[in-house]
């Protein structure tokens, strides 16, 4: 059957998170097989395969990589989650595209050898997932970003994807299931580009964007955005909904949700974005959509990252403050490390990074100044709370300070600037545990149930 151009389709976005095991391939075949008229699918490497790829750039850089051992665990790898790529039509594609993955960690300082290997991941679940999926009765395709074509601009680390450009040459087949790889794409010069993590979301959402689609559906390993991320045992409530600013926002501060750039594109035509839980088919999830009245403001998530340090580079010159802060603020995107906030003051510089990312902080610093003087401060918890205008509603401001200040905590609240939905405070990290259960039933942030 082929489906007339002017139906509706649905874009399915499967991410690592689904991706670690053939029971969550067979999940994904029902989860297709569930939608009346041929969706669009958008798939992310399997699960720690991108990691992997990261680390193999930079183990072949320093000459430690033994390239046919890594090789042979990327194919064993795929091949056990989907053994069907063994014996499908597609092998010679798989095998290709380990052929390209070869050639260039044995190349790496190659031009544009780090980006082959980066994409590898999406390639090849796509095309694994695409034997799978036959092999399950799903009628699918696989297609690579630089086929459909995805088009991207910009530079590092800054690349986005080209909408307009993308819409007017984007091509998918209305007669069968398009399994797309997320993530990256190719410039005008059809020189490939990777987006920034978890950028198949914002492929998903161009994707949609460009064909109209009825709806982006996010398949998770979570029930939906919960009031509290479950790493803390406490259990969270579902928010059924979220606004598209809302969700930006939430985005920005929990990588569990979705990629903040995702939303974007949806605003425009109003198309509705899902968070669903992959293992849980009759769970509603999370719908994201156009701002809906909800009375008088009210915290509904909370989030909490721990083991957060602030480093401080002593800025000798004046003069050289604004400099030294692009300069620093660039070199940290180019090397993708989250940044939590970057600020100048009398004393220098300040950086919020994770504590994984502390060495690659101070040798990017120390690269603009060698004899830079780098101090670093206790650890700190990063807390985040949201919900619709609860920035500027000064009750629920007051009333959080309060509760903190009583508990013995005196946080320092980051800046607002452009921020309507979320409170944002910074408390040290031996605080966290105990503020997070109290600011939990204060806010009855967790499931009577």
């Amino acid at each position: 059957m082929i489906v007339p151009d002017d139906t509706f389709r649905s874009v399915l976005k499967f991410g690592g998170s689904c991706l670690k095991s053939s029971q969550d391939i067979s999940a994904i075949a029902e989860r297709i097989s569930e939608i009346d008229h041929y969706p669009v699918v958008v798939v992310s490497a399997f699960f720690g395969v991108t990691d992997r790829l990261f680390d193999a750039i930079h183990e072949a850089k320093e000459g430690r990589l033994h390239v046919p051992t890594f090789i042979h665990w990327i194919r064993t790898h795929h091949s056990t989650v989907t053994p069907e790529i063994l014996t499908a039509s597609n092998l010679q594609v798989f095998e290709e595209a380990l052929q390209i993955l070869n050639s260039n960690l044995c190349e790496i300082f190659s031009p544009g050898a780090e980006q082959e290997v980066l994409v590898t991941g999406e390639r090849l679940a796509t095309t694994c997932l695409e034997a799978a999926l036959i092999a399950r009765g799903v009628t699918c395709k696989s297609f690579w970003a630089e086929e459909i074509p995805i088009i991207v601009k910009g530079r590092e680390p800054f690349i986005r994807i080209d909408r307009s450009v993308t819409s007017e040459l984007i091509h998918l087949p209305n007669d069968i299931i398009p399994l797309c790889a997320g993530w990256y794409g190719i410039d005008s010069d059809n020189v490939l580009s990777t987006l920034s993590r978890s950028g198949s979301d914002c492929t998903a959402a161009c994707i949609a964007s460009t064909i109209g689609a009825s709806s982006v559906v996010i398949w998770r390993d979570v029930p939906g955005v919960l009031s509290i991320d479950p790493s803390w045992g406490m259990p969270g409530r579902r928010i059924p909904y979220l606004n598209y600013d809302e969700a930006v926002e939430i985005a920005s501060y929990s990588s569990r949700l979705l990629h903040p750039d995702a939303i974007d594109p949806l605003v425009e035509s109003g198309i509705p974005l899902i968070i669903r839980p992959l293992h849980q088919p009759n769970e509603p999830g999370t719908f994201v959509g156009p701002s809906i009245s909800v009375g008088r403001p009210h915290v509904r998530v909370l989030v909490c990252h721990r083991r957060r340090f602030d480093i401080l580079w002593k800025i000798r010159s004046g003069s050289e403050l604004s400099r030294n802060l692009i300069g620093l603020g660039r070199s940290l995107h180019q090397k993708r490390i989250r940044i939590w906030s970057i600020r100048a003051d009398q004393a220098g510089i300040r950086v919020l990074v994770d504590e994984k990312d502390l060495p690659r902080v101070e040798s990017a610093i120390l690269s603009f100044d060698s004899e830079a003087k780098i101090d670093l401060g206790h650890p700190i918890a990063l807390l985040s709370l949201f919900g619709q205008g609860i920035s500027s509603d000064q009750e629920i401001r007051s009333s959080l300070l309060n509760s903190l200040n009583n508990e013995g905590c005196y946080p320092e609240e980051m800046n607002q600037e452009g921020t309507e939905h979320g409170i944002h405070l910074l408390i040290p990290d031996g605080e966290a545990v105990h503020t997070v259960g109290c600011l939990s039933e204060m806010f009855e942030l967790l499931d009577a149930e």
